[in-house]
C-alpha cells in the first residue's frame, strides 16, 4: 500500500511536456482564432466563429435544408454592415468548421439490426444471420447500391484530443491526476488501488 501511495504521488507530478501542434491541431488552433474575430468591426455580440455555429445549431434543430440555409445566410448577409465576416453559404461554412474533427463514419447495417457490414463483413451482401439483402433493389439503370439501413459511428477519439487542445478543459480532463488526495477518502475512482496497480503495472 505504501508503494502504492508513493507512485500515486509520483503520477501526480508528472512533468507537463511540450510539443508542437500536429497538422490538425495547428488547424483547430486557427479556428479558434476565429472565436476572438468580431462578426464585424466594433461587433461585440457575436464572433465570426459563434455566428456560424449559432446558425448550424438552429439548422440542425429545425432541419433546414442546405438551399433554407443559404437563403438565410444571403438575407443575414443583406442587412448586416458592410465587411462583415459571416461565411457565405453552407459549404463555406462547413468547410470552416471541419477543423473540429467531429465527423462521423457510415456503416451499412442489416436493417434488422442483425449485425454490421464492417471490416470482415465490410464486402457481404446478405445478412448472415436473417439473410436480408443489404442493398434496396436498384431502380434504374447506373443507380448507385444504397443500403437499407445505416449506423452512423462517432469516433471518440478526435472528441477526446479537442478536449485536451484547449488547456480549459484540459485540466478537468486530467483533475483526477492532479487533484489534492485525502488520507481514508476516496475522492475520485483514481484514489483507488485498482487504479493506483494499474498505473504501477503500466507506468
Amino acid at each position: 500500500m505504501d508503494a502504492m501511495r508513493m507512485n500515486q504521488g509520483n503520477v501526480s507530478q508528472c512533468p507537463i511536456v511540450e510539443e508542437e501542434p500536429n497538422v490538425d491541431a495547428a488547424r483547430f488552433f486557427d479556428l479558434l482564432k476565429d472565436s476572438d474575430e468580431p462578426l464585424w468591426d466594433s461587433c461585440i455580440n457575436q464572433s465570426k466563429l459563434s455566428a456560424v455555429a449559432q446558425v448550424f445549431t438552429i439548422k440542425s434543430d429545425l432541419w433546414l435544408s442546405e438551399a433554407g440555409y443559404d437563403k438565410i445566410i444571403e438575407w443575414a448577409r443583406s442587412i448586416l454592415p458592410e465587411g462583415n465576416r459571416l461565411k457565405e453559404n453552407f459549404y463555406a461554412a462547413k468547410s470552416m468548421m471541419k477543423p473540429f474533427g467531429l465527423g462521423y463514419q457510415k456503416i451499412d447495417m442489416c436493417p434488422n439490426f442483425c449485425m454490421l457490414y464492417y471490416l470482415e463483413n465490410a464486402e457481404m451482401t446478405e445478412c448472415m444471420t436473417c439473410g436480408h439483402s443489404r442493398y434496396k433493389p436498384r431502380t434504374g439503370r447506373g443507380k448507385n447500391l444504397v443500403a437499407y439501413k445505416k449506423l452512423r459511428y462517432f469516433p471518440i477519439t478526435p472528441r477526446l484530443q479537442m478536449l485536451l487542445m484547449s488547456p480549459r478543459t484540459a485540466e478537468h480532463m486530467t483533475w483526477h491526476q492532479a487533484h489534492d488526495t485525502v488520507d481514508g477518502v476516496m475522492v475520485h475512482p483514481s484514489d483507488g488501488e485498482a487504479w493506483i496497480l494499474f498505473n504501477i503495472v503500466h507506468p
